[in-house]
């Protein structure tokens, strides 16, 4: 008689049936729908993914979805790729990867994130996903822009773009607007300024394109391309410190762009 082997020594035959199933058809998401046509009882259904997410043979991403732990793997020692389990987290909801994920992911920053923040229209919450902290961060519609589409592993994933994420980094700075300032002087040659220019017109947040502004015009570029961007901070004379992490609002008065330079 055959031996089993010992990775599927804990199986029964109807899990091994279709975690089997599962890899011939390459699936990546698993749903609790899914499972349940195959085996066509729903209560049947429930049982196998509860023993197969307590033998660590599947990791539950939310309730209804699930990622298989390859049957190769040896001891369960396997770790999904975030940007992967973000994808599948988010589903057909519009979103995109963003925030500390993107300024490591763009050379930016050198700070390792530990979370992983997926921006969105629909929801925010936490989770923890084999031992990655997830945040979902609701966003407006009018800020889903600038977002890139690339593969991983043959999955799909959204991300920002690099421009986006310095839209990003000026509303979102690590502590202190000086890292961002850092990040934009040290790339500034990288990137498309244009692009960038454009995308801060589009974000709905004043102050962000006054203190990027005031940067781009000290980092040299020319009247013509930050034009529109000036044209974009509106008339009223309301004065925004360049550093908002900052408590003293002393400094020099920038006119131009309507800046306190807090530094």
């Amino acid at each position: 008689m055959k031996k089993i082997s010992a990775k599927y020594k804990s199986l029964s035959k109807d899990e091994l049936y279709l975690i089997s199933r599962i890899e011939y058809e390459k699936k990546r998401l698993i749903t609790t729908e899914y499972v349940r046509n195959i085996f066509g009882v729903a209560k049947k259904a429930a049982n196998i993914l509860n023993r197969l997410t307590q033998k660590e043979r599947f990791i539950q991403i939310e309730k209804g979805k699930y990622i298989l732990v390859p049957i190769k793997a040896p001891n369960q020692q396997w770790m999904p790729n975030e940007f992967i389990v973000a994808a599948l987290w988010m589903g057909d909801r519009s979103y995109y990867i963003g925030y500390f994920t993107m300024y490591n992911y763009w050379g930016f920053t050198e700070q390792i994130p530990r979370t992983i923040f997926v921006l969105n229209t629909e929801k925010s919450s936490k989770k923890d996903i084999s031992g990655i902290r997830y945040e979902a961060v609701k966003i407006k519609p009018e800020k889903y822009y600038g977002v890139q589409k690339i593969k991983v592993e043959d999955q799909e994933v959204f991300i920002s773009d690099k421009e986006r994420t310095l839209v990003d980094f000026a509303y979102n700075p690590l502590g202190s607007m000086r890292n961002f300032e850092v990040a934009l002087q040290d790339n500034i040659k990288n990137i498309d300024v244009e692009k960038f220019v454009k995308y801060l017109i589009k974000f709905p947040v004043i102050a962000v394109r006054k203190r990027v502004g005031f940067f781009l015009e000290e980092y040299g570029c020319s009247k013509d391309t930050l034009q529109p961007l000036h044209k974009a901070i509106g008339e009223k004379r309301v004065l925004v410190p360049l550093d908002p992490f900052r408590q003293s609002r002393k400094g020099k008065i920038n006119k131009e762009w309507k800046i306190i330079v807090n530094r």
